[in-house]
């Protein structure tokens, strides 16, 4: 199941208490239906529950009673009584003996929460989502250009910014950026596929950073092994031809320590003096030592 298919799922659980966002999801339906005309009403969907709930919003908002069809993958709501289209179509403040024109009537979208409702019936008829797994893209895909802009006004009424864009012979609203997606889905009412994405955004930000740290420390314990193997190969090329005590005095317990505990870094071998020393004090001491090998080179 693809994670838009469970947003859906998740939308069609939604309550249908207040009768204005019924009202509203099913506009939100209607308007990117495959056929909605003064002869002819035809919603498809290859999604057994929302046609369920195409049919109840259609009982509750305007008393149709329909039956979902199978037809090959898809369940098909087709509607052609001119009864049944013409309450709709009073019900919603169309002239139903005139070609429909794809526009919104704002006096059915008064009520935030009603914004919401037909955002939410658009979604489920032309909608999609990527998954927490992909990167954030959420998409309304509407035929009508003219509708289009109308739902972009929509969303901005609810502080919402979508981009539009062509694509063939359609208008999409979309969003790329997290937040956006997170906040739609959150707004039409399916608060825990938006937790999904959030969960999902906070483990890959908390895994990258988990990555960035151990690269780091890598880094470090790769630059600290190398200069310790620098320092004791300065150590050795002056033990091998004249012995400790070509050494200074006062650096010969370094010389010592160091080849003693080769892999420790500066902090745990600048302990092991008696008594300890900084770690500036011991870098300062080591270098001297390589500045005295090299010299003897």
């Amino acid at each position: 199941m693809s994670f838009s298919t469970e947003v859906k799922n998740e939308l069609c659980r939604v309550s249908m208490q207040r009768a204005c966002c019924t009202r509203a999801e099913a506009y939100g339906a209607l308007l990117h239906a495959t056929v909605f005309s003064h002869r002819e009403i035809r919603l498809s969907t290859e999604n057994s529950v929302i046609a369920r709930r195409l049919q109840a919003l259609l009982q509750r908002a305007f008393f149709v009673v329909c039956e979902p069809q199978r037809q090959g993958r898809k369940y098909q709501i087709v509607l052609e009584q001119p009864t049944q289209i013409g309450r709709i179509f009073d019900v919603l403040g169309y002239d139903r003996k005139s070609h429909i024109t794809y526009h919104l009537n704002r006096n059915e979208l008064e009520e935030e929460c009603c914004l919401a409702s037909f955002l939410r019936g658009a979604f489920l008829m032309a909608g999609t989502v990527a998954g927490p797994d992909k990167k954030s893209h959420l998409e309304l895909k509407s035929g009508h250009q003219s509708l289009a802009r109308e739902e972009t006004s929509l969303l901005l009424d609810l502080g919402l910014s979508p981009k539009l864009a062509q694509r063939g012979g359609s208008c999409l609203l979309y969003f790329k950026d997290g937040a956006s997606v997170e906040d739609f889905l959150t707004r039409i009412g399916a608060p825990h596929a938006a937790m999904a994405l959030m969960e999902a955004k906070v483990e890959k930000n908390l895994r990258n950073t988990i990555n960035r740290q151990v690269n780091c420390e890598t880094a470090n314990l790769v630059k600290t092994a190398d200069a310790a193997a620098r320092q004791i190969a300065a150590i050795r090329a002056v033990l091998d031809t004249r012995g400790e005590e070509a050494f200074p005095e006062n650096l010969r317990e370094t010389v010592r320590l160091r080849l003693a505990y080769p892999t420790d870094t500066l902090a745990e071998l600048a302990q092991r003096f008696a008594p300890p020393i900084s770690k500036p004090g011991l870098s300062h001491r080591l270098k001297k030592i390589t500045e005295f090998a090299s010299k003897e080179d």
